[in-house]
């Protein structure tokens, strides 16, 4: 039996397939989120940027802070450093420890809100309602992938691993009361101070972790996005010198912070002036106040943590600037610091080719599909580099997705 194929109808088949794989490319990574500010689209605006606003306040915001108090008895009283279990503290401070974790989860919010509403008249530029719903969605995708660490069985393994380990350390320094706690929060600081410097220097964790953080060039309170909370890239949100080094010092210090009394107070308040850390708002409030300004040379303002957003090239003394977590200590001893502009800074990536990445199926994945690009268009050679060098490393064939 003959078996004729019509080659020019396959020809058209195949090229008709590819162009609707190009269209669909198109529509589900190319295209940007983008709508309308008149007709039926502002109403999908509306309700999309209305479930956002409840996302980021909820939870990224600390809305569900006031849930963990109830439920858990215990606060967060600097950053950091390990939750306060309300009954080891004497009732009265208790009450006050409340009241003041309660009115930062308030003030939180409250930030949030004044970010939105103000944006334009401090920037010059309208509030970018695509970019916080864009967010919204990367920062769920990314906080729900906290299961792929602690609540996996390897990691809870090496960590029981771990532990052990840190019992056979012995501690050499007992300190207690007030004194223990501001050791805390400087050790806490420290090794926050040294996982963050190293996510901007190591190209895995930045081009796979921490980028993310630093892409939006309408920096705002409600305008950014977390690190992934996996296994490996959690380490680019501070944790690995977090995870590791904190328990091995804080083991060789014997903290009692229970009797820390009314200290407790003044670190939650000073905590939340500086949790809400990119904020217009309160960059610009610090602008016009000298006194907020103050803090600057203890605490890692609004401001200050702001600058380290900046993508001037002034502020990229080393791979970035300010690097602390809430105090400065650390950025002024290592040579870090930049202090804040009279200006609020432009913010983002450093390169003018940089992709925003405005849907949130680009913003997830191009980072990997970049490395994936690199690795398969270089020779093995250069795997290692491109993968561990320095963020400042380019390799020998660049591809077209710059950052």
């Amino acid at each position: 039996m003959e078996v004729r194929i019509d080659v020019p109808n396959c020809n058209r088949q195949a090229n008709e397939a590819i162009q609707r794989l190009k269209a669909l490319k198109r529509w589900v990574w190319d295209r940007d989120i983008s709508f309308g500010r008149a007709g039926p689209q502002v109403m999908v605006l509306a309700v999309l940027a209305a479930a956002a606003l409840v996302a980021e306040l909820s939870w990224h915001h600390d809305g569900l802070g006031l849930l963990e108090l109830l439920h858990a008895k215990s606060v967060v009283i600097f950053y950091n450093v390990k939750a306060l279990a309300l009954s080891d503290v004497d009732a009265p401070i208790a009450s006050w420890i409340v009241a003041a974790a309660m009115a930062r989860i308030v003030f939180g919010i409250l930030v949030g809100i004044l970010d939105a509403a103000f944006y334009k008249r401090i920037t010059g530029r309208p509030f970018d309602w695509e970019a916080m719903i864009n967010v919204s969605v990367v920062n769920v995708v990314f906080l729900l992938t906290t299961v792929f660490t602690f609540m996996n069985p390897s990691v809870q393994r090496l960590l029981q691993h771990y532990a052990a380990l840190i019992d056979r350390v012995p501690t050499m320094v007992h300190l207690h009361g007030a004194l223990a706690l501001i050791v805390a929060c400087l050790l806490a600081d420290f090794c926050y101070y040294w996982s963050h410097r190293w996510s901007h220097g190591n190209r895995f964790f930045w081009n796979l972790g921490h980028i993310n953080h630093h892409r939006s060039r309408n920096l705002s309170q409600l305008t950014q996005a977390v690190d992934p909370q996996s296994s490996l890239l959690d380490v680019a949100g501070g944790r690995a010198f977090v995870i590791f080094l904190l328990p091995l010092v804080t083991k060789v210090f014997a903290l009692d912070v229970r009797e820390s009394g009314w200290v407790f107070i003044v670190l939650i308040l000073l905590d939340a002036w500086t949790n809400p850390s990119h904020s217009v708002v309160l960059y610009h409030a610090e602008n016009r106040f000298r006194v907020l300004r103050l803090f600057r040379a203890v605490l890692v303002t609004p401001a200050v943590h702001f600058t380290h957003h900046s993508r001037e090239p002034i502020h990229n003394i080393v791979n970035g600037c300010n690097f602390g977590a809430r105090l400065t200590l650390w950025d002024r001893l290592f040579g870090t610091y930049v202090e804040p502009p009279a200006h609020i800074p432009d913010t983002g990536l450093f390169s003018e080719e940089a992709d925003y990445c405005r849907t949130p199926l680009r913003f997830l994945f191009q980072p990997y599909v970049r490395m994936f690009e690199e690795l398969r268009h270089n020779k093995i050679r250069h795997w290692p580099a491109i993968l561990f060098g320095s963020t400042a490393y380019e390799p020998p064939v660049s591809v077209n997705c710059k950052y």
